[in-house]
């Protein structure tokens, strides 16, 4: 590659690696409860070739509201996708507001009539009056085929703002609009884009609230991380489980992308250090067995608040039967007395939800199994059954061992789902971080 070729593909690179994408759903049913898929997919679709979207907007069947969010998309984006709207009825209003805002015409397609007509033919049906208006394309856009449905969809590329754009028209219904993005907008981009190099690495934290994590790591994440037209990025996506951190690096250049993820990997974990329980399609049950194993340690397990949760989230691993022995809900106090053999006197004097009780639950099932390690957990998992000094979410996890039992106190909130599980991630966590 020519000096003058190489400096152009750096200049087009660099357009590419600030390239604007925005996605603008339709339909006022997503405004009413309604799930959405489609947006999720392609955004997944675009990041596997190295394109990143930068928003995603939803707008009502109002075509006045489609017209204003395409016109804003088109003057701040390099890319626009809308999704939905591409139907014969009344509702349909996608088509007719792009091509306004485009002041393009509407042209009738002989080609897309025709296969309208033979999907009905197909299926022993009448073609309805209304369908014709799916045959009506913008005037320039290049048609995609619908394998599934009726509606058509549509690729165009515009003059608008000094800079060439790129629009896609996608029909709503997932069956319908994820073939058109697999066969047909993933190749074509990938061709345009195909010097484009995206590297992604996913840190997975526990134990740390979002707000944590981020002091601990604002100085790496705030740090300027461009380096000869490629770029690092960092996200933060917290869910009740835990935190994933992912590092996405994206331009031309793939060994300069890996030193720049490598030192940006280093820089986390010397600040996360053992937050950090794995990366990418880890799970920390993996983690565990994987620990467990290399050490030749077993592990019993009793659950109260739990129920059961733990012992399934261990044996969800293969293999795990080569370090877990057993594992009892004991709900009951009889159950803890009887099985367990929890002290009476403990229950009376401290209560069922105490850092005493969970501390003999542990060492009851250590000893009762023969095994290395005892873990267990109780707690009020709610929406009943708190006290002021109680309260819903109050929570012990204990782990018992030879040299020692030891219990942590947790106060979780949440319903009563989002409480049981974030006590068997805490429990797995804590046995990660103490075996």
């Amino acid at each position: 590659m020519s000096s003058k070729n190489r400096l152009l593909f750096k200049y087009i690179s660099a357009i590419y690696l600030n390239m604007f994408i925005t996605i603008i759903c339709t339909g006022t049913e997503l405004l009413t409860g309604s799930i959405n898929t489609d947006d999720a997919f392609i955004c997944e679709k675009l990041n596997s070739i190295g394109l990143s979207v930068n928003r995603v907007i939803t707008v009502g069947d109002s075509i006045s509201d489609i017209k204003n969010a395409f016109r804003e998309a088109l003057n701040v984006s390099d890319m626009v996708f809308t999704v939905g709207g591409l139907g014969p009825t009344f509702d349909d209003l996608t088509r007719d507001a792009v091509a306004d805002v485009l002041q393009a015409r509407l042209v009738f397609n002989r080609e897309v009539m025709h296969k309208i007509a033979a999907y009905f033919a197909q299926r022993g049906l009448s073609m309805p009056e209304v369908n014709d208006r799916q045959a009506y394309i913008i005037e320039g856009a290049v048609v995609m085929d619908n394998k599934i449905g009726t509606a058509p969809g549509m690729f165009l590329e515009r003059e608008a703002g000094g800079h060439r754009k790129i629009i896609v028209l996608l029909p709503g219904p997932p069956r319908e609009m994820n073939p058109m993005v697999e066969n047909f907008i993933l190749p074509l981009l990938r061709k345009r884009f195909e010097n484009r190099i995206m590297k992604a690495v996913t840190l997975h934290i526990c134990g740390l609230t979002e707000s944590a994590v981020f002091e601990k790591i604002r100085e790496v994440v705030e740090s300027e991380r461009k380096m000869e037209g490629n770029l690092l990025s960092f996200t933060i996506l917290a869910s009740i489980k835990k935190i994933d951190l992912r590092l996405t690096g994206s331009g031309d250049d793939e060994l300069l992308l890996d030193n720049m993820i490598h030192k940006a990997k280093s820089e986390l974990y010397e600040r996360l250090k053992e937050d950090i329980y794995g990366e990418d399609s880890e799970t920390l049950e993996e983690i565990i067995a994987k620990i467990m194993c290399k050490k030749k340690i077993t592990l019993s397990v009793a659950e109260s608040c739990t129920g059961g949760i733990i012992s399934s989230m261990i044996t969800d691993v293969p293999g795990s039967s080569l370090y877990f022995r057993q594992g009892f809900v004991a709900y009951s106090n009889e159950a803890k007395i009887k099985t367990l053999k929890v002290s009476e006197n403990t229950l009376k004097k401290y209560g069922a939800v105490s850092p005493e009780t969970a501390g003999e639950m542990a060492a009851g099932v250590r000893n009762l199994c023969e095994t290395d390690i005892g873990l267990a957990t109780t707690g009020i998992a709610g929406p009943a059954g708190g006290t002021e000094k109680k309260p819903v979410g109050l929570v012990f996890v204990a782990i018992s061992k030879e040299n020692g039992t030891v219990a942590k106190q947790f106060n979780f909130g949440g319903n009563r789902a989002d409480i049981k599980t974030k006590v068997a991630w805490a429990a797995l966590d804590m046995l990660r971080r103490n075996v």
